[in-house]
């Protein structure tokens, strides 16, 4: 599915079975077929006894193939089937490997400061907390870092209430 950049629901509209059936056998409470090897065999050109076999490799170029070309032109509306539309369905996703890697967020940022930011840069909007939920998730996981400092007043003054400020954790190996 990966070398596909398919989603578990995408690679199951794309076999034509229930999406339950790919879950059953990738968590192993369902017998991966013959026949459904032969199935998904002809959809990508590759024999089913290869796709069937755990060590075999599957050459990358099964993404290139007419059948899985075909799929992403008819199915192009439905970015739950892709797996590279993660980060545009995910807020955490988002945040973690999008916004983190940010030079922005080299120093403590207050949450009105990333709202605006991301709206500036990645014409996004969340709604309700969802990015301040986003940001304690990546904090929790240590990706980004946080910290209480007091608010900033309209004047420009500090206030006496603390807020939370998030920015990259340094020590944090990123993936890319």
């Amino acid at each position: 599915m990966n070398h596909l950049d398919l989603t578990v629901a995408g690679f199951a509209v794309f076999i034509n079975r229930d999406a339950s059936h790919i879950y059953g056998i990738l968590n192993v409470s369902r017998d991966f077929s013959d026949a459904l090897a032969e199935h998904i065999g002809k959809l990508t050109g590759i024999k089913g006894a290869t796709i069937k076999n755990i060590n075999a490799e599957i050459p990358a170029s099964i993404s290139k193939c007419e059948s899985i070309v075909e799929f992403r032109k008819n199915y192009k509306a439905n970015p739950e089937y892709f797996l590279n539309t993660k980060t545009d369905r995910s807020i955490d996703a988002f945040v973690c490997d999008v916004l983190a890697l940010t030079e922005f967020l080299k120093t403590p940022k207050y949450l009105n400061e990333i709202e605006k930011f991301v709206e500036l840069e990645y014409d996004k909007t969340f709604v309700d907390d969802s990015l301040s939920k986003a940001l304690r998730y990546a904090a929790t996981k240590g990706i980004l870092l946080k910290d209480k400092k007091p608010i900033i007043l309209n004047s420009g003054k500090y206030g006496k209430r603390m807020l939370d400020v998030y920015w990259t954790n340094p020590d944090k190996p990123i993936k890319l």
